[in-house]
């Protein structure tokens, strides 16, 4: 029956008041819960009435209210039973309804929707529909002159329910609402807070909203493989086999029919995969065209360079733009390298697609600790880009970390990859301890970074260091900046003496970085002929001037470990000769004399060799430090030791300007050819989700029924 059959003579506004009088706890579901004993009613949404979608809403509450083992289907799109009612049968809700209100304008609805859901403390996210249609046309028939009143009824209603139900599908998925699902980011939650949004639309009595709240159930998280990114490994005992191997597959390739057929064809070379198989390559691409011109250039490759790699013992190393990738000599998991990034690498909407396709390991991260403090998402994630220059230094550094932390547990946990080695440039190596299971409880650093002078007076803020060192009383003014400049440290040595307040903070392969008084480090690129890149970034790190906090940043760092240490991992840092011991002193004072003295970073990447790193994987945001490494690595001489020169190879989980999915499945792609054991569950797991929605919509084309969502976990529930 519709909603309309059973309208009484009271108002909306009235019936809706009605319902504030009680607390409310509506379950969501964006399928039928598989439970008998449940009964069901059908209400269907009178499209001849602009508030339809009310009526049915409103007819559904009450009926709800006075039953005690009933659910609503509403259109056949979404069910509503009571929490306690799901609760008790085990039915995980994917969104709950808490409030609901009738105000003269939007902000009003909202505060007294808030009000009844008793959520006044939160800050929901608003999907708000347009007001353009005339509310007050509540027709029931379509004749004659009202035929265009009636078409915009029911367009209003079905949009209403529309909107409702992708607002579900937003909060089950952990999505913040978009108009542009293409572009969509992750809803970070506060810590222990449920996600809250209202749903506005225009009523007869104004606006009307609605408070919506998370619930456990999450839907299927967003495909780390699919007909518009596809990848795959093929691997064999030789090079002679693996050809062998990419020949047969560009034939099955040929021979796909469909999407389907394609994905199949991908998920059987994923399981046929053997992580002992001596070589390995991967095949990338953007759709199955794409992929058919990879598998050609690749066979290409081989051909041309296989012969001559097997007689000469010459290696090939191949990477195509889309991210395919094959190498014939691999360099093995043995030198594989963590690389944690420093202070500046953070940009807007960093890593805002991981969450959506790894949902599960998002949903951990923030039972364990606070997401939106540690990514900075005030600054990072909001619709105004340029809140991200307006962040401090130890804003900066949080983020940074933030990003380093997230990125070692996705390769850890989802990709099971185990790094032999961890470095980190300038704050870099703080972020390697809080990520590797060192520290005891890495979280705690978010709010003593925030509150500690270290990064907000002495090193950055008013400098009170530099005032130390350079004996300034404290009405005198300092303007600080740093330049990176294309210089050797030994064409800017020589002027130093003559610009005291200017120092080489960074040595970086080919460029240094200089900090000090501004007008100093100019006069001093002057004279040496050089030109700078100012950073406009005031930080006194690795100059002269932070040595006066030396012990206040050791005392800092000095945090309990965990009691099983990761001893089979060797930590390099640029302050030590030898791998850092995993005490609480060793690490702290590290950490301090890397922070207070000149950063040689070319040195340091030189030591990593000589202890074993062949692989340097960049685990933070951008891939600012993997192109300062392969410049390094480029640069050194043939006179130096064989050791240090043994081919090495540094790749990015991340970079700025790219898809977060993409750049790290290039990164993955390039481990597997320098064949570094990796789990390929979430591979099979999301292909297999994939085709299994491919089936389910080839079976609806044949007139079967298709289930709306596949459900992949639940997610413990905030209060």
């Amino acid at each position: 029956m519709t909603a309309s059959s059973n309208i009484t003579q009271s108002s909306i506004s009235e019936r809706i008041a009605e319902q504030q009088t009680k607390p409310m706890r509506l379950a969501l579901l964006l399928s039928k819960p598989d439970v008998d004993s449940v009964n069901e009613h059908f209400v269907a949404i009178d499209t001849q009435r602009v508030d339809g979608f009310e009526l049915a809403l409103l007819h559904s509450f009450e009926t709800l209210s006075s039953t005690h083992n009933d659910m609503v289907n509403i259109g056949d799109r979404l069910w509503i039973m009571p929490g306690l009612i799901a609760a008790k049968h085990g039915v995980h809700a994917h969104a709950y309804i808490n409030g609901i209100a009738v105000g003269d304008n939007q902000v009003e609805a909202v505060t007294l929707a808030l009000a009844h859901a008793k959520r006044l403390h939160a800050q929901p996210q608003i999907v708000a529909l347009d007001g353009s249609l005339d509310v007050s046309a509540n027709v029931s028939t379509t004749s004659s002159a009202d035929a265009d009143t009636g078409t915009h009824a029911s367009t209003h209603a079905q949009t209403t329910l529309t909107a409702m139900v992708t607002l579900v599908e937003s909060i089950a998925s952990r999505c913040i609402p978009s108009k542009d699902n293409s572009n969509s980011q992750y809803w970070f939650s506060a810590l222990h807070q449920n996600r809250v949004a209202a749903l506005c639309y225009p009523a007869a009595a104004g606006v009307q909203a609605m408070i919506l709240t998370q619930g456990r159930e999450l839907i299927a998280a967003k495909a780390l493989i699919n007909t518009q990114r596809l990848w795959l490994p093929l691997c064999a005992a030789s090079l002679t086999q693996l050809r062998t191997k990419l020949m047969d597959f560009s034939t099955q390739l040929n021979s796909t029919a469909d999407d389907l057929s394609l994905l199949k064809l991908i998920n059987t070379t994923l399981v046929d995969y053997q992580t002992d198989a001596p070589l390995a390559l991967v095949l990338m691409a953007a759709d199955r065209s794409g992929l058919v011109q990879e598998v050609n250039a690749m066979m290409s490759k081989m051909s041309a360079n296989g012969d001559l790699a097997q007689s000469s013992n010459a290696a090939i190393e191949y990477k195509t733009p889309a991210g395919s990738c094959f190498y014939s000599a691999p360099l093995g998991h043995h030198g594989l390298s963590f690389v944690y990034p420093g202070v500046g690498t953070v940009y807007p909407n960093m890593l805002s697609q991981l969450g959506l396709v790894f949902p599960d390991l998002y949903a951990e991260l923030e039972n364990q600790g606070d997401m939106q403090s540690m990514l900075q998402t005030e600054y990072l994630y909001g619709a105004d880009n340029s809140r991200a220059a307006q962040m401090s230094l130890s804003q900066l550094a949080i983020a940074g970390v933030g990003a380093s932390y997230i990125l070692t547990k996705l390769l850890q946990q989802e990709f099971a990859i185990e790094p032999r080695f961890a470095l980190g440039y300038s704050m870099g190596e703080a972020a390697m301890w809080a990520s590797l299971n060192v520290w005891q409880a890495p979280h705690r650093m978010i709010a003593a970074t925030q509150n500690s002078s270290i990064f907000s007076q002495d090193i950055s803020g008013e400098l009170r260091c530099v005032r130390q060192q350079w004996q300034l009383a404290d009405d005198e003014t300092i303007v600080w900046n740093s330049f990176v400049t294309r210089a050797s440290i030994d064409e800017l040595t020589p002027h130093l003496a003559d610009h005291p307040r200017a120092y080489i903070a960074i040595i970086q392969g080919d460029t240094c970085v200089i900090a000090g008084c501004e007008a100093s480090c100019k006069a001093l690129l002057k004279q040496a002929g050089k030109r700078g890149i100012a950073a406009n970034r005031v930080t006194a790190m690795h100059t002269p001037a932070a040595l006066n906090i030396t012990t206040s940043v050791s005392q800092f760092y000095q945090q309990p470990l965990v009691e099983n240490l990761p001893h089979q991992l060797q930590f390099i840092s640029a302050a030590e000769a030898d791998p850092v011991a995993l005490t609480s002193h060793a690490i702290a004072q590290s950490i301090a004399d890397t922070f207070c003295h000149q950063l040689d970073f070319t040195q340091l990447i030189h030591k990593a060799r000589h202890h074993g790193c062949r692989l340097f994987v960049e685990v933070g945001a951008d891939r600012q430090i993997t192109t300062l490494i392969d410049k390094i690595n480029a640069q050194s001489s043939d006179s130096s030791p064989a050791k240090v020169h043994a081919k090495v190879n540094a790749m990015a989980v991340n970079a700025k300007g790219g898809d977060d999915i993409s750049s790290l499945l290039k990164c993955l792609g390039q481990l597997i050819t320098h064949r570094v054991p990796m789990s390929l569950s979430p591979f099979i797991r999301s292909l297999s989700d994939t085709i299994n929605t491919l089936s389910q919509q080839a079976a609806l084309a044949d007139g079967s029924s298709l289930i709306r969502n596949s459900e992949t976990s639940l997610e413990g529930e905030p209060h």
